[in-house]
């Protein structure tokens, strides 16, 4: 294994400081958006939780992150799968709905 992975701290706990010195979720969520148009969309999902840790409601991570859910459940054939699909996609649009309030 990776010795980083033995500590308290999981990888995503860098996320909001490696969104930052990037140039921030927008631009984060854009080469997500490039990603899932490229026809990548776990590479697109991951950018975009490094983009939701930095900014919970940043509306283009949300609809990014909405977007390769989608794109994942409509080529999944598994059952397991497509319910935990089901569910970041729910959970997505739930959280997008609290930002448009």
């Amino acid at each position: 294994g990776n010795p980083s992975t033995m500590y308290d701290e999981p990888p995503g706990a860098v996320y909001p400081e490696v969104v930052s010195l990037a140039g921030g979720p927008d631009t984060i969520s854009a080469r997500a958006a490039v990603l899932l148009a490229e026809g990548q969309p776990v590479r697109a999902l991951h950018l975009a939780d490094m983009a939701l840790a930095a900014d919970a409601g940043h509306r283009g991570a949300l609809e990014v992150r909405i977007a390769a859910l989608e794109a994942l459940r409509a080529r999944s054939v598994n059952s397991n799968e497509r319910g935990w699909l089901d569910h970041g996609i729910r959970s997505a649009r739930q959280r997008q709905d609290a930002t448009e309030d």
